[in-house]
């Protein structure tokens, strides 16, 4: 998946829906986009294909135009995911840099799905680490919602805890809902004040029990839950 910029149509990677040049060879020097790379080899310059801002040359790997010295170039290569790796780190692209795992340990990583992985420190969701997660190595997604995932103590879901979730009794609903013996959730957020035996799912984000009406994990003020009902809900949207 390497390819030398001098391979490249008049020695340059150009972005294909915005045209955007990110590589080129200009004035017998490197170019990422407007900067110049004043060290970089251009003999053995490379770029990682159908990607914007990673290449090496013999002796470094770049992200855009910072010189990534620490990385070792031998090993650096792709893992799995939105995550990289050499011989002794993994590595997630964040922003405008390339920064290890807080695990720093290649050889016990576990890619997921989604972006969560997990090493036997840590658990992540794309780069970041999870701090609610004390068994990283339990986790494991939700097959039927990859937003979500489960270790040992609690569920997530887009990287973030569902508060006081009991994992014994959580089961994912539809729409973004789920809950457990005693909650409700939309997303990562309880549902406030809710009455568990009279809760319904009523259609896309909204919901109700015998009190109040909700939509997503808000509850909207002064409506009459017996008004609420599906057609309403498709009216709302229209």
């Amino acid at each position: 998946m390497w390819k030398k910029l001098t391979g490249f149509p008049n020695q340059k990677v150009i972005e294909k829906t915005s045209k955007i040049v990110f590589w080129k060879i200009e004035n017998n020097k490197i170019w990422h986009q407007w900067k110049k790379l004043t060290s970089a080899d251009i003999t053995s310059f490379e770029v990682y294909v159908d990607t914007d801002f990673i290449a090496r040359d013999k002796d470094f790997v770049y992200h855009a135009w910072s010189k990534l010295k620490k990385i070792d170039r031998n090993t650096f290569q792709k893992a799995e995911g939105p995550y990289w790796k050499d011989k002794a780190h993994i590595y997630f692209e964040y922003e405008t840099s390339l920064k290890p795992l807080k695990g720093l340990d290649a050889k016990s990583f576990i890619y997921l799905d989604n972006g969560y992985a997990y090493d036997k420190h840590f658990a992540y969701y794309y780069g970041r680490a999870i701090k609610a997660c004390k068994h990283p190595q339990s986790l494991e997604i939700i097959k039927a919602n990859n937003l979500y995932a489960k270790d040992k103590e609690n569920v997530y879901y887009d990287g973030a805890s569902l508060p006081n979730v009991d994992v014994a009794t959580w089961q994912l609903l539809s729409d973004g809902f789920s809950k457990d013996e005693k909650r409700i959730y939309y997303a990562a957020k309880k549902l406030p004040k809710v009455d568990m035996d009279t809760w319904e799912h009523i259609s896309n984000a909204y919901s109700k029990d015998i009190k109040q009406v909700y939509h997503m994990f808000w509850i909207e003020k002064g409506a009459n839950p017996n008004d609420w009902n599906s057609e309403k809900v498709n009216q709302i949207r229209k």
